[in-house]
Order: structure tokens, then C-alpha cells, then sequence
């Protein structure tokens, strides 16, 4: 009989150690915590609104935009590939460093973002500079209420911060 009690102390003793470290650490980490394993954090907004003026500057992001637009953060290094998605947008791309120019990064990427509109699409190589804002693609439907406009815009970062 004691035998029996033992095996079931021992058996209960090693469920409970067993499922310690997911007690101990559930509450410690957060998404963001992950986020800051690689160095930069290539930034994607995309919405169904007006990203630049007409005649702005395309680093020149309108206010609105940046309110109004979705957020998809991927973390990167400054050598990188990847893919990143949502449920309306999704992204291939790739990061080179420039030589010479620590805050200077070749960005290779091909798009989809899909709006109540129907589908944009975009592709190409660029010159991404740490911090600034670019639009990389976006369509304008002109229908009976106006126009209606789809952008997609991406920055490299800092985690936390430009």
C-alpha cells in the first residue's frame, strides 16, 4: 500500500514540476519581448485612404494616413528575407545593407493588398533610409461618391522607436 502511495506522490510531484515552467514564465514575456531579438523592425501600413498628396513628397505620409491605417510590425536584421501577412495584405521581401551607409538598406518586396475595391498589387527594389516613411504602392477607383484610394507604405526602425 505504501509502495502504490509513493508511485502516486511521485507521479503527481513530477506533473506538478512538469507544468512549473509554464506557470513560472506565462506572465513574464509579451510579443514585443520577441520583437526585440533582431535589431530593426521593418514597419507596414496599409488602408483605404489617401497616403501622400498629389504633389507631396512620397516620405511625406499625411496624418490621416498614419491614423487611419493598419499597422504590421515584422522583426528584422539588417541582412534579412522574409514574409509577413494579414488577412487583407501580405508581403515578400528582402534586406541588404548598403556599403558604406549604415542607415541605408536595398529593400526588394512584392505586395498584395486586397480592399473592398478589389486588389492592388506591387513589386520592385528601393532605397529604404532607417526611419523614413515610403510608399511603396496603392491604386485610386474613381466611382459615383469620388475617389477612393488604397495605399501601402513601409519603414525600417529601431524596435520602439525610428
Amino acid at each position: 500500500m505504501q509502495r502504490i502511495a509513493s508511485q502516486i506522490i511521485l507521479r503527481v510531484s513530477l506533473l506538478f514540476l512538469s507544468l512549473l515552467p509554464s506557470f513560472a514564465f506565462a506572465g513574464n514575456s509579451t510579443p514585443e519581448d520577441y520583437l526585440a531579438s533582431k535589431p530593426l523592425v521593418l514597419e507596414v501600413r496599409y488602408c483605404e485612404c489617401l497616403a501622400t498628396e498629389n504633389d507631396g513628397v512620397p516620405s511625406d505620409l499625411l496624418p490621416s494616413f498614419l491614423r487611419e491605417s493598419s499597422l504590421l510590425k515584422v522583426s528584422v536584421s539588417s541582412e534579412d528575407y522574409g514574409f509577413a501577412s494579414s488577412s487583407e495584405f501580405s508581403i515578400g521581401f528582402e534586406l541588404k545593407p548598403v556599403a558604406g551607409s549604415p542607415d541605408q538598406f536595398q529593400f526588394n518586396y512584392a505586395g498584395n493588398y486586397t480592399t473592398s475595391n478589389g486588389k492592388s498589387a506591387g513589386n520592385g527594389e528601393l532605397l529604404l533610409v532607417q526611419g523614413q516613411w515610403v510608399n511603396l504602392f496603392g491604386s485610386r477607383h474613381e466611382n459615383e461618391t469620388g475617389s477612393q484610394h488604397s495605399n501601402v507604405a513601409v519603414r525600417l526602425a529601431k524596435p520602439g522607436g525610428s
